[in-house]
């Protein structure tokens, strides 16, 4: 462990050898900033204090006021992940809870991603709960900061551990737009905008009752034809020559006008809708910020508040917005960030059989 000073210099620490029945932590500390608080570390912390005041680096935290019994979660933590991926944490507490955050940053601190947990299930008093994490499909393979906070009244817990982001590789493609294409993509339009931020609005607004699936999603246009996928790096060349470029946030599958989509899992309709360059378009909350969203149809078969089934058919293919043929393009968003939709067919979203 390191303090980060002489220990003869921390007035406003105080360490003590804990009992021996709480052998996963090492020491409580006693801090009189900003106000009066004990905090056990585990073996591995890494931090300092100033003035009084502690400055985690490493390790795992649980602070609370002196009196009161501190939280002691229990953790599931993946330490890598690569481009595109739906992260998954898991927090198991024999205490009441009232959140759980996570946030993954780089070395500038700059946040990458932001989680928002949801509790999911209950059993003899001992609560679980589910943290989603997306991972962009534009961030680069490194090394990060992976910060997981729970909070119950004035008493946290903190873990600070290192996250690693792997390679993956996406294709490129070059899509040459008409005219029409060029103008409805690049013309400004106040619509445009206002739609762009009335869609994020939905997509980083969770609803904490909206845990409606737990198992795995289904293709909802089966035996299409495959005709982009989730992160391809494509080149769009406008009419006059010029070009752009941009990262595909989900998966294309071409069929006629008129080809029933289905859901891909149990939820709630959030928007049912005409928007500019998405065309007709369906959004559906599955779990507290996990959504499908279905784009460019020619029907609309289901309005917003409506609860669905997996499988349910909801509308109908279509090339309405900016689309170059007939065709279904499906996303999956964790609170704002696109994932990759085909990993969330092989398995459920919820793993119930945790072993902490």
């Amino acid at each position: 462990m390191s303090t980060g000073s002489p220990r003869a210099a921390l007035s406003a620490l105080l360490l003590l050898l804990l009992l021996p029945a709480c052998r996963s932590w090492s020491e409580t500390l006693f801090l009189q900033k900003p106000d009066p608080m004990m905090c056990i570390t585990d073996t591995d912390a890494v931090f300092r204090v100033d003035d009084g005041a502690l400055r985690p680096e490493k390790g795992v935290f649980s602070l609370y006021p002196p009196g009161e019994a501190p939280l002691e979660p229990r953790f599931t933590v993946p330490e890598t992940a690569q481009p595109g991926d739906l992260v998954r944490l898991y927090v198991s507490s024999d205490q009441p809870l009232d959140s759980v955050a996570v946030e993954v940053s780089g070395p500038d601190s700059r946040a990458l991603s932001r989680g928002a947990g949801f509790r999911f299930a209950s059993d003899g008093g001992r609560e679980t709960w589910a943290v989603f994490l997306g991972i962009p499909a534009a961030a680069a393979a490194r090394g990060y900061s992976l910060s997981l906070r729970v909070a119950a009244g004035p008493r946290t817990c903190l873990l600070l551990r290192s996250f690693i982001l792997k390679e993956k590789a996406f294709i490129s493609e070059r899509i040459v737009l008409s005219g029409v294409l060029t103008e409805l993509m690049t013309a400004p339009d106040l619509r445009k905008t206002a739609e762009y931020r009335e869609l994020l609005r939905i997509l980083t607004r969770p609803h904490s009752d909206a845990i409606f699936e737990t198992g795995a999603f289904s293709v909802p246009l089966p035996g299409a034809r495959r005709t982009a996928g989730y992160g391809d790096r494509r080149q769009y060349v406008f009419a006059d020559a010029t070009s752009d470029l941009s990262i595909h946030q989900g998966v294309d599958s071409a069929a006629p006008v008129g080809t029933p989509v289905a859901a891909c899992g149990r939820g709630r309709v959030v928007f049912a809708g005409a928007r500019i360059l998405t065309g007709n378009t369906i959004v559906i909350e599955h779990l507290p910020g996990l959504f499908s969203l279905y784009y460019h149809l020619s029907a609309l078969l289901v309005e917003s508040g409506a609860l669905i089934e997996n499988g349910q058919r909801i509308g109908e293919v279509g090339m309405t917005g900016l689309a170059t043929g007939p065709h279904l393009h499906w996303e999956v968003e964790a609170l704002g960030i696109a994932v990759d939709p085909d990993a969330l067919l092989l398995g459920p979203l919820l793993d119930k059989r945790l072993d902490f």
